[in-house]
């Protein structure tokens, strides 16, 4: 059940003949309707899982599982439901930021060792639930894209239209564009107008990704692949 706290604020103000008037104004608290320890360090990222799978009747079915990630390492997926975590993976780098596929639960990470890594989180029951995109098959192994970024990757995010397609960016400043079919990036583009900013974030839109960074400048690329 949501809980709602009330709390008053008065503002003082000069009348037309100097008296002073109070308006108060009702903030709204609202409280969480549960809380859970989900990490040991910053959670850094969170993304829905896949739910458009051919069990479902419809591909807008309100997710069932929520994808975490963290510094201290770890990516979990949690019921929705009963908010309990139903696996539980062990990276060997801090996670600074996650996204899900468009039409899988395919996962990708950045982290400060410049890389983008690659993960399959679903939870089926086949074997160990999960595993490393292109790895054997056990939790907590890397399988990384070739390092090509030269700073800390802050950002990635993948096509909406494309599941072999996404882009990351980076504190060197660049935005790049992989195929994961090939370890190496189809494209890379200065991000930042002068040296030593940082690209921080990006979105992908019909055909263009927009990046943003320290230089508070958003700029737009075509994407065409």
């Amino acid at each position: 059940e949501e809980v709602v706290a009330e709390a008053a604020s008065s503002k003082k103000r000069k009348g037309q003949k100097g008296a002073t008037t109070t308006n108060k104004v009702n903030v709204r608290e609202v409280k969480p309707l549960q809380s859970i320890k989900a990490h040991s360090s910053n959670i850094s990222g969170l993304s829905w899982g896949y739910h458009g799978s051919a069990s479902s009747s419809s591909s807008n079915a309100t997710p069932t599982t929520l994808l975490t990630g963290s510094w201290d390492h770890g990516l979990k997926v949690y019921d929705t439901h009963r908010m309990d975590c139903i696996l539980a993976l062990n990276g060997s780098r801090v996670v600074t930021s996650l996204a899900r596929c468009s039409n899988s639960n395919v996962v990708a990470t950045s982290s400060p060792d410049c890389t983008v890594r690659l993960w399959d989180m679903r939870t089926n029951g086949e074997g160990n639930g999960a595993s490393v995109v292109g790895g054997g098959g056990g939790s907590g192994m890397d399988k990384s894209l070739r390092q090509s970024h030269k700073g800390w990757v802050s950002s990635v995010q993948w096509s909406p239209t494309d599941p072999f397609v996404l882009a990351s960016t980076s504190h060197d400043g660049t935005l790049k564009v992989w195929d994961i079919r090939s370890s190496l990036p189809l494209h890379t583009a200065k991000a930042v107008n002068r040296k030593g900013e940082k690209a921080l974030c990006l979105a992908f839109g019909d055909g263009i990704i927009y990046s943003g960074g320290s230089d508070c400048v958003v700029k737009q690329f075509a994407c065409k692949i």
